[in-house]
């Protein structure tokens, strides 16, 4: 039997978790606060998105609609030093892709024809999103983000506020299913979302081309890999990470077209029940952290 979702009057574990990212920042080292974020920690994210084919989606102007979503996120932060890379095989017709701070990298390769290859079309994309900032000379911090999910507004003022890591992983997450407007904590986050870590690469660190052959061997190739195991990964590569235990990103589901739900390892009717959590009613107050309206 399901159990009926927090009603409003009714305390909000989200909200408290979320209340705590401001008390963070509130109470945060006044020295640190008070530095030249571009003296202290110049480095900037560049969060990477693959972006499904039109052919193998069941709806694209929601999956257009989704992805404004997750970029909008993005533009609300409070720290601007951040940088989007969108891949995909059709350009969508979206006023946030034509931002400055926005590059789409049209890819060559036949989208998938199944469901089963849905990942590794996300993983050769995220391959040309490496190569490109290769090209380019970056050097900072790197996110592959699904292009429905959300991040926090002070997602990245939070990342930059800190010393350099080699990886942030995401310990803690909010899952959203928006067709049952219904909200919970998730612990363990990165073992279910792939928006959950934070790699920080040197420019030779990523991969000369998108080819595989050229990715495996590199530090770049952690993001190739199974996003439930990337502490192990990052061990084996002699690298270090860093847990964050506030809920900063959102896994959107409910929507009809994510891949775990077309790949049948999910469906829309997914809730706080599945996972043994307390679920809550979406509100406006929760948008807000996420500016996506």
């Amino acid at each position: 039997m399901k159990k009926q979702t927090e009603t409003k009057g009714t305390s909000s574990l989200i909200k408290e978790q979320l209340k705590q990212v401001d008390e963070y920042f509130k109470e945060f080292n006044s020295e640190v606060l008070r530095q030249p974020k571009e003296k202290e920690h110049p480095v900037e994210i560049a969060f990477a998105i693959s972006l499904k084919s039109k052919t193998v989606s069941r709806n694209w102007v929601g999956v257009q609609a989704n992805l404004a979503k997750t970029l909008k996120s993005i533009f609300g932060n409070t720290d601007q030093n951040f940088r989007i890379l969108v891949a995909g095989h059709e350009k969508p017709d979206l006023e946030e892709l034509q931002r400055k701070c926005v590059t789409w990298l049209s890819v060559d390769f036949a989208p998938p024809v199944d469901s089963g290859r849905f990942s590794s079309d996300k993983r050769e994309k995220r391959r040309v999103i490496g190569a490109y900032l290769r090209e380019k000379g970056y050097c900072g911090y790197f996110m592959p983000l699904d292009a429905d999910d959300w991040i926090h507004y002070r997602f990245i003022e939070f990342i930059r506020l800190h010393p350099i890591s080699d990886a942030y992983i995401l310990n803690k997450g909010v899952m959203v299913n928006v067709s049952l407007k219904e909200a919970w904590l998730r612990s363990r986050f990165y073992r279910g979302c792939g928006s959950s870590a934070v790699f920080y690469f040197s420019k030779d660190d990523f991969p000369l081309s998108s080819k595989k052959e050229d990715v495996q061997g590199t530090p770049f190739a952690v993001v190739d890999q199974d996003h439930k195991k990337v502490a192990e990964h990052m061990e084996k590569i002699h690298r270090g990470h860093r847990m964050i235990d506030f809920p900063l990103v959102t896994w959107v589901l409910g929507h009809g077209d994510n891949n775990s739900v077309l790949k049948g390892k999910k469906d829309n009717g997914i809730s706080a029940d599945d996972y043994h959590a307390i679920g809550e009613e979406l509100e406006d107050w929760f948008y807000d952290y996420f500016k996506i309206t």
